[in-house]
């Protein structure tokens, strides 16, 4: 697995549709709430106001990328694109390529809207309530 160093170094060594649609989600996400800002973790894109709101999750060459949500099992999926992958916390929602963003770009508004409606609500980091959960399931 390669290393990144920053957001503009994972991006660099994406193939260039993949580039394109991280630029694109980028814009997206940004300018979803004044206060968003970028932060590149767990080698890895991420997205917060608060808290880690949703991050880059897989990419693949041919089948494109996952964003994921970290509240995602909260969230309505009115739309039916969140998908968990037997995940219990994290939903995601795949896009293909820049043309699948602009199909889906007003759902995906949508439900980043209500996330960071979440991250505002909650108090605390979905990461712990994941270890308290964790914690409770061994106990």
């Amino acid at each position: 697995m390669t290393n990144y160093l920053s957001v503009e170094d994972f991006k660099s060594h994406q193939l260039p549709h993949i580039d394109q649609l991280i630029a694109g989600l980028q814009k997206l996400i940004m300018n979803a709430h004044p206060k968003m800002q970028e932060h590149f973790s767990i080698n890895t894109p991420m997205y917060k106001v608060k808290h880690d709101v949703c991050y880059i999750g897989k990419i693949h060459p041919k089948k494109g990328l996952e964003l994921c949500f970290l509240r995602g099992y909260q969230l309505s999926n009115e739309h039916g694109l969140l998908d968990a992958k037997g995940r219990k916390y994290i939903h995601g929602i795949t896009f293909t390529d820049i043309d699948d963003l602009q199909n889906k770009k007003q759902s995906f508004i949508e439900i980043l809207n209500e996330a960071l409606i979440l991250d505002e609500l909650n108090e605390r980091n979905v990461f712990t309530d994941m270890l308290q959960a964790a914690r409770r399931k061994k106990s």
